[in-house]
């Protein structure tokens, strides 16, 4: 299916509800630093591994997008944000389980931003990539890619930003199937929608599995 653009009017909130099934909400979210009582609602398990982590970055970010999620789906499935059990697939992807209600949801990160994707029923996955300078994107892209979009690639007359557009759009399409980046290629043509997003200095894209129909897709900016 083809690639769209998706122009975001990004609303600040802290909470939010579906009007129906069929609807994407996007979060977008600025690492922050994170009070001690704020993480009282992690989990023993959440907490040991913010502990493992030698990078300070790293765990910042991991104990943010923790704390997010628990807000968040608190917030949708209307239950304690500290009761929320969560695992992970194969490829790492995380779930929510012991739920009378699902939620489908996706996390990514780049740089201090991040990127929450969220629906009732539809399987979904999102990327996002800073731009920056990468010296072996060729390199990169031909492992990865078919030989006529790299070629593609190379024609195009900024074609680094172009790679990384391309590469938030091969993840986002792996992780709505549930697949990693080495994980089985869900081919473009496949039953998923790409939609790049406008994100000021940065790709990102959003890809989804149709339930119904048209989804409607509604942009936030997390606020405190």
């Amino acid at each position: 299916m083809p690639t769209s653009f998706h122009h975001c009017r990004w609303t600040d909130a802290n909470t939010a509800e579906f009007s129906s099934p069929d609807e994407i909400h996007v979060w977008k979210i600025f690492l922050f630093d994170p009070r001690p009582d704020e993480l009282e609602i992690l989990s023993r398990n959440e907490l040991q591994r913010s502990h493992d982590f030698k990078n300070e970055t790293a765990r910042k970010t991991y104990v943010c997008s923790r704390l997010i999620m628990r807000w968040l789906f608190a917030s949708y499935l209307k239950q304690p944000a500290s009761e929320l059990k969560f695992q992970t697939t194969q490829h790492g992807k995380p779930f929510l389980v012991g739920n009378t209600t699902e939620l489908k949801f996706n996390l990514s990160h780049s740089g201090a931003v991040m990127l929450l994707a969220v629906s009732p029923i539809i399987e979904l996955g999102i990327d996002i990539e800073q731009h920056k300078e990468i010296k072996n994107w060729e390199k990169i892209a031909q492992k990865v890619f078919d030989t006529q979009l790299v070629r593609s690639l190379k024609q195009q007359k900024q074609p680094e930003k172009a790679f990384i557009s391309a590469w938030t759009e091969f993840e986002a399409r792996q992780k709505s199937h549930g697949e990693g980046i080495f994980g089985k290629k869900i081919s473009p043509i496949h039953n998923t929608v790409s939609i790049n997003m406008n994100i000021d200095g940065f790709e990102a894209s959003l890809c989804y599995i149709p339930a119904t129909g048209t989804p409607d897709i509604c942009c936030f900016n997390f606020t405190e």
